[in-house]
């Protein structure tokens, strides 16, 4: 999979975004004690990730994958190189990929346990994770007598168009799709994430696609859409 294919539909998106005009008026005589204070400042992920969730061969799969789906090449890092997978661990060490967002008791009836043909899983994000890394090693292995991580190009491009094209049953039938592309997401989403998140390490991403980052204030580009502005990305990290 090229990286150009990956990166197409997060491109379109930030060139796509529009701009609109508001009005904003200056805040004075703020009382000292609703001044920011360290502790108010959110605290970045750094390199290396939180390291609770993805550890040893599954760390090494995730790599591998995420690093075949945005490689390394002439445009920019990889994945890894980026911070991907350092995001998603950290994603999954907290409320996201404990799945509190989400309804994950037993079905009330014995019948509902498929959805409009879809198998229901009452999985976490961050088992669901766990369990398709833990999948497409185990698939690897049985195919090829080695790790996913050990394979080459080649070998690893077979096991994930499988994976794309739902091939392999894990949660029933064509389950296989559902874990790629939540996979394939997950990836972009690390990518072009602020880099407090601990991906788009050195807004990479940003810098591919001529996304500013998180500026405050558009107001003086607002006449020059399509523009380059030259403008350098700058990240929600804060700056002491």
């Amino acid at each position: 999979m090229k990286r150009r294919d990956a990166l197409r539909s997060m491109g379109a998106l930030f060139a796509a975004a529009g701009l609109a005009k508001v009005g904003a008026v200056e805040l004075k005589s703020v009382p000292p004690a609703t001044g920011l204070t360290r502790e108010m400042l959110p605290s970045p992920v750094m390199s290396g990730g939180q390291g609770n969730v993805f550890k040893g061969q599954t760390r090494a799969t995730l790599t591998a994958v995420f690093d075949r789906l945005i490689p390394h090449d002439e445009l920019g890092p990889s994945a890894s190189e980026a911070g991907c997978v350092d995001f998603l661990d950290a994603q999954m060490n907290g409320p996201y990929g404990e799945s509190k967002d989400l309804y994950l008791d037993q079905p009330l009836r014995a019948d509902e346990s498929q959805l409009m043909g879809l198998t229901i899983s009452l999985r976490t994000r961050r088992d669901y994770t766990l369990a398709g890394l833990e999948f497409i090693d185990r698939h690897a292995r049985a195919r090829h007598s080695k790790a996913f991580a050990e394979l080459g190009g080649e070998q690893m491009d077979t096991v994930l168009s499988d994976l794309e094209a739902g091939k392999l049953d894990w949660e029933g039938k064509g389950s296989s799709n559902r874990l790629f592309e939540f996979l394939l997401m997950s990836v972009r989403e690390g990518y072009f994430s602020d880099p407090l998140y601990g991906g788009n390490r050195g807004m990479a991403g940003w810098k591919l696609v001529g996304f500013p980052g998180a500026r405050y204030d558009y107001r003086q580009y607002i006449d020059r859409r399509g523009q380059d502005l030259g403008l350098e990305p700058i990240s929600l990290i804060p700056v002491s």
